[in-house]
Order: C-alpha cells, then sequence, then structure tokens
C-alpha cells in the first residue's frame, strides 16, 4: 500500500517538486507549492499503459529497483537526504519524514541524484571507475591477504593465490563477500554488513538473469562461512543450501562432470568440498529435509560411488598415493557429522545400548576406524612432529598446518563426544540399562578424560606456535573439552581434580580468544560461563584451585554447547535477516531451574585407571611404519624436518601414532628409548594415572 501510494505521488509531482525532494500538492497547471515559491511549474508528459498493464509496470518497478542498488544511487540517495534535512524548514522536515519511506520506494530518482549510468540488469556491471560501491582495488588486495591468513583451508578452501591475483578480475559479488568474511579481522569491520548485503543483491540478480557462474557459488560459500561465525546460523545454513541447489543445477555432485580436466575443475572440486567441510560442521541434523549424513560418505565407501573426486593436494605427502590433508580432513569431518547427529538423537532421547552391535555408537565407531584406518602415515602426529617446530616454520607454512590441526583436533573431538560423561547420566534416565554400571561407563569415561585431555595438549602447542586460529569449530571443541574437565573438577582422586580445573581454565581461555572474529564462540562463552555459575552452586569460584565436592550441571545448556546451538540474539536470530516476522519460528525458553540441572558427587564419579604412558595412542607395528629414507626425503619438498630437538613432555618426545585404537595401551618399559628407571604404572594396584604415585610423571609436567 505504501509503496504503490509513493508511486502514484511521484508519477503525479511536478518536476520543480521532484528535482527539490519536496512533497508536491499535484494541483495543475502548477502547483500551490511552486506558486507560493513563484517558481516555474511543469508536468512530465503522461506515460502510455503498457499491453501487459499492471505486472509489466510492477515488473518494471523492480528492475529500477535492482539497478539502484548496483549504482549506489539508493544508498547515496539516502544518504544525501540526511544531509539536506539539516538545511530545509522544520515543516519541510516534518514532511520528508512522512514520506521517507515512500521516497526509498520510488520507481525513478530524480534528475539530479542519477550520477551513474543505469542498463538493463542482464547487461548490468559495475564500472570501477564510477560505481562507489565496487571495492577499490587496494581494499580488494587487503581482503585477499586477510583470507589467505586466517580463512584459507581453515576450513574453506575456494580458491588459489594465482586465480585472484588479478583484482580486476575479480567479480563484485565475489569481491564484497570476500570483505564480508575479512572486514572482521580488519579495522573495517563495521564495513562487514554493507560488503554482505551488496553481496547478496549481486547473487541474487545473477539468479534472477540466469548468469550464475562459479564465483557467485563461491560468494555463497564464503557469506555462509561468515554467517556462521556471527552466530546466524538460519542465515549460514540458507546460503548454504542455496550453494547446494546451484552446485546441483551445474551437476557438481556427479563424477561425469570432473571427467574432462578444465582450467577450473580443480577449483569446482574444492568449491564444492568447502561446501561440504560446512555441512558437517554447521548443518542442521532435524527435521525432514535435512541432509541425510549418509549419503556424504567418503569417495572409498561403496555407497556413494559416483560422488565427486576429491582436490588434489599433495602438502606433505610421502608419496603420490597418499591422501592430502586437507582431504583426510573432509573424511574425518564425515565422522564429525555422524557425531553431531548421535548427540542430536540422544538430546531427543533416542540413546539405545551403546555396546550392542547395531546401536548408532557401534556404527560411528565403525565408520570412525575405518577413515583413520586411509590415513598417511605422514599426517600422522609421530610423523609430522609439530610440537618440534619453529614458529617461523608452522607460519611459513600455514597452508599445509591449519588443516593438519583441524584433522588432530577432530579426532580428540569424536572421541570425547561419543564418550562424554553427560550423555549417558541423562540417557540412563530414560534407559534403565545404561543405570547398570558396566565395562562401557568405565572405558568411555576412560576415553573421554584421555582426549580432553589431548585437546588440552593440542591448545598449549597452538599457544606455543602462535598459529592464528579463527575457526569457530576450534573454539566448540575446547568448549567441549572444558565441559568434561567441569564435571571431573569433583573427582575423589586429588590430583585429578587439580588437573580438571587447570585443563578447564585454559579451554576457557582459549575460547575467549575467537570472541573478537566470532559472535558464536562469544555466545559459546557465554553458555559456558552461566553453566560454570550454576555448576559452582553456593561455592565461590574467585579462588584459582576450585575443588568442589559437587557440581550442578545445566542440562540445556549443556546440549546447547554439545550441539553448537549459539546463537547472537535468541529473541531476533530465527528470522535470520531473511524471513518476515510471521514466519519466525516460536522457539521455547529452556528451563534453567531446579529441575534441568544433575547433581554430581564424588561418590557419583568413576574410578579411572588408564595407562596413558603413550598419551592414550598405539604405536604402529613396524609393518606400519614408512620407510624413514623415503618419508624424510619426500616429506622436505614440503615441509623441513624439526631443525630443534625439543621434548614433548606429554609424549615422552617419540608420541606414538595417533589414529589407532587405545585399547591395547603400552607400558612405558615397553617403549624403546627410554630410561628404564623412569616411573611405571603398576596396572596390578589398578590405581589412577593422577594418584600421588603417578602424577609427578614428566609426561604431565606441561598441565
Amino acid at each position: 500500500m505504501t509503496s504503490s501510494r509513493g508511486r502514484r505521488r511521484l508519477h503525479h509531482a511536478c518536476l520543480t517538486c521532484k528535482r527539490k525532494k519536496t512533497r508536491c500538492p499535484g494541483e495543475k497547471p502548477a502547483c500551490s507549492s511552486c506558486v507560493r515559491l513563484k517558481q516555474p511549474c511543469s508536468y512530465p508528459p503522461a506515460r502510455r499503459p503498457s499491453q501487459g498493464g499492471r505486472s509489466d509496470e510492477r515488473l518494471a518497478h523492480l528492475e529500477e529497483k535492482l539497478e539502484l542498488i548496483l549504482s549506489g544511487s539508493l544508498y547515496m540517495r539516502l544518504r544525501r537526504m540526511r544531509r539536506s534535512n539539516r538545511s530545509i524548514r522544520q515543516e519541510q522536515v516534518i514532511e520528508e519524514v512522512a514520506d521517507t519511506s515512500e521516497k526509498s520506494y520510488s520507481a525513478s530518482p530524480p534528475a539530479l541524484e542519477q550520477n551513474y549510468p543505469v542498463s538493463h540488469p542482464s547487461t548490468a556491471t559495475f564500472d570501477s571507475e564510477s560505481s562507489n560501491l565496487r571495492p577499490s582495488p587496494s581494499d580488494i588486495a587487503i581482503g585477499i591477504g586477510l583470507y589467505f591468513k586466517y580463512c584459507h583451508r581453515q576450513p574453506i578452501w575456494c580458491f588459489e593465490r594465482e586465480e585472484v591475483s588479478d583484482y580486476g578480475s575479480i567479480s563484485e559479488e565475489l569481491a564484497c563477500s570476500i570483505l564480508a568474511l575479512t572486514s572482521r579481522f580488519s579495522e573495517t569491520r563495521d564495513q562487514a554488513q554493507l560488503h554482505g548485503n551488496i553481496a547478496k543483491s549481486l547473487i541474487m540478480l545473477r539468479i534472477a538473469n540466469g548468469t550464475v557462474d562459479l564465483p557467485t557459488i563461491e560468494s555463497l560459500c564464503l557469506l555462509a562461512y561468515s554467517a556462521f561465525m556471527d552466530g546466524n546460523v538460519h542465515l549460514g545454513q540458507f546460503n548454504l543450501g542455496l550453494a547446494f541447489q546451484l552446485c546441483r543445477s551445474a551437476m557438481l555432485d556427479l563424477t561425469s562432470v570432473y571427467a574432462i580436466d578444465g582450467p577450473i575443475t580443480e577449483r569446482k572440486k574444492r568449491l564444492f568440498w568447502s561446501l561440504q567441510i560446512l555441512e558437517q560442521s554447521y548443518g542442521r541434523q532435524t527435521g525432514l529435509l535435512s541432509v541425510p549424513t549418509d549419503i556424504w560418505r567418503p569417495s572409498y565407501s561403496e555407497v556413494s560411488p559416483n560422488g565427486p573426486p576429491l582436490p588434489r593436494d599433495k602438502l606433505g605427502c610421502s608419496s603420490p598415493s597418499d591422501t592430502g590433508v586437507w582431504n583426510t580432513s573432509v573424511h574425518l569431518g564425515w565422522v564429525w557429522s555422524q557425531v553431531r547427529k548421535y548427540v542430536s538423537d540422544c538430546s531427543r532421547n533416542k540413546l539405545e545400548e551403546p555396546w550392542r552391535y547395531d546401536s548408532m555408537y557401534a556404527k560411528v565407531l565403525s565408520d570412525f576406524m575405518e577413515t583413520e584406518n586411509r590415513i598417511p602415515m605422514c599426517h600422522r602426529y609421530d610423523s609430522v612432529k609439530f610440537y618440534e617446530r619453529k614458529v617461523e616454520e608452522v607460519r611459513m607454512n600455514r597452508d599445509y598446518f591449519a588443516p593438519w590441526l583441524k584433522e588432530q583436533f577432530t579426532y580428540h573431538s569424536i572421541h570425547t563426544v561419543l564418550n562424554h560423561p553427560f550423555l549417558y547420566i541423562v540417557g540412563a534416565q530414560h534407559n534403565p540399562n545404561l543405570a547398570i554400571p558396566n565395562t562401557f561407563w568405565r572405558r568411555s569415561s576412560e576415553l573421554a578424560l584421555l582426549h580432553s585431555t589431548w585437546i588440552v595438549r593440542m591448545i598449549d602447542m597452538v599457544v606455543d606456535k602462535q598459529v592464528p586460529l579463527v575457526d569457530p569449530f576450534f573454539g566448540h571443541v575446547a568448549a567441549i573439552a572444558a565441559t568434561v574437565h567441569l564435571y571431573y573438577c569433583c573427582a575423589a582422586a586429588t590430583k585429578l581434580k587439580h588437573k580438571s580445573n587447570t585443563d578447564f581454565a585454559k579451554c576457557r581461555r582459549f575460547l575467549k580468544s575467537f570472541i573478537p572474529s566470532s559472535e558464536a564462540c562469544r555466545e559459546l562463552d557465554r553458555n559456558l560461563d552461566k553453566m560454570t555459575r550454576i555448576a559452582a552452586g553456593s561455592e565461590s569460584m574467585d579462588v584459582e584451585d576450585w575443588m568442589p565436592s559437587r557440581i550442578y550441571l545445566s542440562v540445556p545448556l549443556m546440549w546447547d554447547i554439545l550441539q553448537f546451538n549459539s546463537t547472537t540474539d535468541t529473541q531476533e536470530i530465527p528470522t535470520a535477516g531473511l524471513l518476515d516476522a510471521s514466519l519466525a519460528p516460536i522457539i521455547a525458553q529452556a528451563d534453567l531451574g531446579e529441575s534441568s540441572t544433575l547433581e554430581i558427587i564424588v561418590a557419583t564419579s568413576p574410578e579411572i585407571t588408564i595407562n596413558t604412558a603413550d598419551g592414550g595412542q598405539q604405536a604402529p607395528t613396524l609393518s606400519c611404519k614408512p620407510p624413514p629414507s623415503s618419508s624424510r626425503e619426500s616429506r622436505n619438498t614440503v615441509l623441513d624436518e624439526p631443525s630443534v630437538e625439543q621434548v614433548d613432555s606429554l609424549a615422552f618426545t617419540t608420541t606414538p601414532w595417533l589414529y589407532a585404537d587405545s585399547s591395547q595401551l603400552l607400558n612405558i618399559e615397553d617403549m624403546g628409548g627410554f630410561d628404564n628407571s623412569q616411573p611405571t604404572i603398576d596396572e596390578s594396584r589398578g590405581m589412577g594415572w593422577w594418584e600421588d604415585e603417578n602424577f609427578g610423571n614428566p609426561m604431565f609436567d606441561s598441565f
């Protein structure tokens, strides 16, 4: 109604009132406003109605609005209107304010405001010299530099440096999308929303005109990642879903498309699997329209033989047949998506006995073992020896170490979440069989504690090597590990209490480091802070050594953290800057009262005994070890061997194989290269590795 009235009023206005942007009474032959000001008054010739009638008029109106967005006239008009209002008489100001919304939807702007060429949408392009909304080459250069510093292969991998080296050839929507993502890392972060809005308008224009190309879908990938970092999960999932639909239209999900090697074939592969990585970490797990995780099974599976191939990635590989480190993170990411589905089922009380061979737990664990068994030796922890690398070496080889760290964190987070004590404590309330103490309880508790400890160890190394990580996934993993250490803050063993308190603090500090660039991590930190205050109850947590006798775990907050249900505003995010208020979903507020908390006391804390002489990771058999000469020689092409011999206190200088079933653990005396006088763990005593006799082990000097 308002926009229609605005068009009629504009059509009836005289040319003088149009030029001055004032309300025209519309009298003819001369309006009273011009008569009062003694100005000439004339009207434009009447327009002939088109054959299409009202439909053609509405279509023309929509086209002109898009042209206004592209040319920058709409933005500049609003800006100039604010500036000119200061010099207009008070009565005109009142009229202008009352009519602002109507003028914003004008079908044609005043003549003086038409400073930029307007063409038909099907041929509309940016003129780099005349358009004020196309980023300048210097801005694009800064944005691309920030992208390769913070986002390249962490986790998305859309293009290489040489593919975007010519700033003038970069499409407008891709340039704006890059700046929308990277402005958070610069002093111009307040312009991120403007760049994002322009990029979205350009993308929609290409879709409407049928001119979608590869940079258009890449732009959606960048915008989706940016939305996830901002905690706008719904908008991120929309951008992701739209990108997948465009990939389907271009048949990028079929192997046949990649049969002929073209100039952008690898770029297509990188884009497709970058979208899949985002889906693995941030896709919705519930609802009829959610994407089933089984269809994304890795390419070595027979379930989906026609899937697109992974991109070529030879960084750090020791042989041509080795899978690249970024590709291995894709495989592990698929298992992580299965873990997220498992947690989602648990939150809806769909948990069966995990020890059953046909349980979801067993299926996920089987897929996990199959995936880790195919990861090349050259990417494993003991081969890379990340803890021995110099800071400068890590910085120079960031393209390798960024996805390698993602791989390591994903591995430990899978173990931690699958065996999280909270899942089975809550599950026991709905499944009586889970309330019976058994071997599974003991085993899962050991794995959760062990791998959450390893997450802290990885955090220590990231901090020590000064690696700039910005992917919210790392903050999510830190929050998950923090919940495990919070659980063990009330363990019976004093040493374990101290260790858990220290590790909990490290996880929180690491999570807080993501807050400047990610609103999603800010909300995660808030949830963790709320849960910590609830856990403390009446006890004070001001002291450094918080040693509670019991804790209270908030069930809703724990589910929010485990499922990464973090949004920046619970009242506004359901619309996601996308939906009308009439379509906004109604979300029930979580009950944070006493009935939604679990009381954990020392008596119910499981007694754990585990030999962590090998860090909870089995060493490979001799037949699995790669030949020292070939491996060392090939790896030198990308990564230099560690130049400084340092001691990894957690792993006794030679951390064993990372990817292995930790059920077969080695005694320290069985590990070569160590003094037999080193304290060992007496398994016959059944004591935990945190007990007084064992906790002094140099394995944990760094904690």
